[in-house]
């Protein structure tokens, strides 16, 4: 019989997501001033500093409406809670708590952020030439392999 270790594995991945990203955050903040950055990867990937007042990958980027810090607040409690509520009631997966500990720990990074300072750090410039993906951080990129462990567990065992 399998051992049942869904919330040992939730709490420290999440927690290593959190760390990692606010680590990263700090560094970018004390050693990279806003709106400036360098280049890793020439046409590829530079590192900037800049700020996100919206959600993932800069929607509704906008640092002049309150209501959406209080939006984002309320999604990130109810996907919080989500997570919680599906790995209580899920048959065992450590691949599942696996990708539900990326989810949490990328939500709860950017929460941090919006929490203390009102908006969300972000570093990453991924482009190709003239066309730039929004920037994101670490966090984001934890959310999204969480997103793709957890529809893939979804997608192979649809009894889930």
């Amino acid at each position: 019989m399998v051992k049942d270790n869904r919330y040992y594995i939730l709490i420290i991945f999440a927690i290593f997501w959190v760390i990692a990203d606010q680590l990263t955050k700090w560094v970018i903040v004390r050693n990279i001033p806003l709106y400036d950055g360098f280049t890793v990867i020439p046409q590829c990937f530079n590192i900037v500093h800049v700020r996100n007042y919206g959600a993932a990958f800069g929607f509704l980027n906008n640092p002049d409406t309150v209501w959406q810090f209080w939006f984002f607040v309320a999604v990130t409690i109810a996907a919080l809670w989500i997570i919680l509520h599906f790995m209580r009631k899920m048959p065992y997966s450590k691949l599942l708590s696996f990708g539900f500990s990326c989810i949490l720990g990328g939500a709860a990074g950017n929460f941090i952020d919006r929490l203390r300072l009102r908006y969300v750090i972000d570093f990453i410039d991924l482009y190709f030439k003239q066309w730039h993906w929004p920037v994101f951080n670490v966090a984001d990129i934890a959310i999204c392999v969480g997103t793709l462990i957890v529809a893939y567990v979804f997608y192979k065992e649809p009894e889930r």
